[in-house]
């Protein structure tokens, strides 16, 4: 027992410092393959906080324009985490891509627990390989991922270019009804004067109960048309919280002035032309990158013709030497016979590119369609607009007629107030004729490209 203990130890003894030296000289060899892992690790690709948090949003104090709330926007907003995320789950594919030009790198290692022949070698064994390496495919597959990249930046930047459309309806539409708020509380005014008057000429005697019902009616409809505009204001405001990054508890108000030109800015829809909103379109530059992503599937398909590599360094037994040598071993693997699969592939993706290069050329002509029928669309609630102006005129000068009138005495109550009514009227006809043709020209920014480009640069998020 204690001759065997001494014979373990010399093992040892003799063992460890052989092992020592082995595992210096494969660190040696290995310097330069730590330091091109290095390189990689410190890439601004892979240079993301693992340990990101949301941060609070920031509740503006002052009032908030358009461009203002924009930018807020891109800061805080929910809506925009996940298609962010995304973009930089697609760069970590690119650099696993990337990665994949350089062998994958195993070390096995093993302990002989008996020796049944006798060996003379040591009981320890360490084997290194490079498992199956395909730097063909991998190059090819650089461009793919880089390209689905590019498609996650215009999802994010689709994304975007929804919430701001989003959020400047809400702007639109709370100057709308800020605006017909006024015009409501002027109807309650007047709807007040009238039942006044009806109730007046029934108690003497002169009116009807009916007509006293009817102004009854008129001024709880003018009523409930006020408090409706109240209650539509508050549910957009709170959407448009949502937008922020706000609890609805939190307070924000808007800076309304000239919301029109906040909205709108320098954007002309008659000068605009079809070649600029087919440049800026999202949709179309998605189009044309699924017609290169079904490129480089044809190209991978012709790679599947290469052989694979493999390569490593295994230690076994030497019968002559009778002992455990190492040997150094390549090989590949070339597909010989697979019955028409990488054929059929090929076949199989160039018929793909004729099918995208298709719907690539349909979306162009519908997006020209839409363009034309938008601008279409404008132009005839442009001509709208100046009926609707042309209408308030003259309501208006019949309002200044009767209230002259009525100040003569030679025009009685109701007909006063029913002029004052119909000026009322065609200044609210008029209100959403203008909000319909803005809502319009704005939507048609949107579709042109032209609201997403003027806040945001898409070279920012291409690194």
């Amino acid at each position: 027992m204690a001759i065997s203990l001494k014979a373990d130890q010399d093992i040892l003894v003799t063992l460890i410092p052989r092992l020592l030296r082995n595992l210096a000289y494969i660190l040696v060899r290995l310097v330069p393959l730590v330091l091109v892992l290095l390189c990689v690790l410190a890439s601004p690709g892979l240079a993301a906080d693992e340990n990101e948090e949301d941060v609070a949003p920031i509740v503006p104090t002052e009032p908030l324009k358009f461009d203002d709330a924009l930018r807020l926007t891109l800061q805080q907003s929910p809506q925009l985490v996940s298609s962010a995320v995304e973009i930089k789950v697609k760069r970590l594919d690119v650099w696993d891509t990337r990665a994949d030009l350089l062998p994958d790198f195993y070390l096995t290692s093993n302990i002989r627990l008996n020796n049944p022949d006798d060996r003379t070698s040591k009981p320890f064994s360490f084997n290194f390989s490079f498992g199956s390496y395909d730097p063909i495919r991998a190059y090819f597959s650089i461009e793919s991922k880089q390209l689905l990249t590019d498609y996650a930046v215009l999802e994010h930047l689709s994304v975007i270019d929804d919430v701001f459309g989003s959020i400047g309806k809400v702007y639109m539409t709370l100057n709308f009804l800020d605006k017909l708020k006024q015009n409501y509380v002027k109807g309650v005014e007047l709807a007040n004067q009238n039942k006044a008057f009806a109730t007046k000429r029934y108690n003497e005697g002169w009116g009807l109960a009916l007509d006293v019902l009817i102004a009854d009616k008129a001024l709880k409809e003018a009523q409930q048309k006020r408090d409706q505009a109240d209650s539509d204001r508050l549910v957009a405001l709170d959407r448009l919280k949502g937008f922020l990054g706000l609890m609805p508890e939190q307070a924000v108000t808007l800076d309304l002035k000239d919301a029109r030109k906040q909205l709108l800015r320098d954007f002309d829809f008659r000068n605009v032309s079809l070649e600029y909103a087919i440049e800026n379109s999202i949709e179309l530059k998605q189009r044309r990158i699924d017609v290169l992503l079904q490129k480089d599937k044809l190209t991978l398909a012709y790679a599947k013709y290469f052989p694979q590599y493999s390569f490593g360094i295994n230690r076994e037994y030497s019968s002559r030497s009778n002992n455990d040598v190492y040997m150094a071993t390549i090989g590949f693997v070339v597909p010989l016979w697979d019955w028409g699969e990488r054929y059929r592939n090929v076949v199989r993706e160039k018929r793909g590119i004729r099918k995208v290069r298709a719907e690539y050329r349909t979306k162009t002509l519908e997006f020209r369609s839409d363009f034309l029928d938008m601008r279409n669309d404008a132009l005839k609630l442009a001509t709208n607009l100046k009926l609707a102006h042309n209408e308030a005129e003259i309501d208006a000068l019949k309002k200044q007629k009767a209230e002259i009138q009525f100040k003569s005495g030679s025009l009685p109550f109701p007909e006063y107030i029913g002029a004052l009514q119909d000026s009322l009227s065609a200044r609210t006809v008029l209100l959403s004729k203008e909000f319909e043709y803005d809502l319009k020209l704005f939507e048609f920014r949107k579709f042109t490209g032209h609201l997403y480009t003027s806040y945001v640069d898409a070279a920012q998020y291409s690194h």
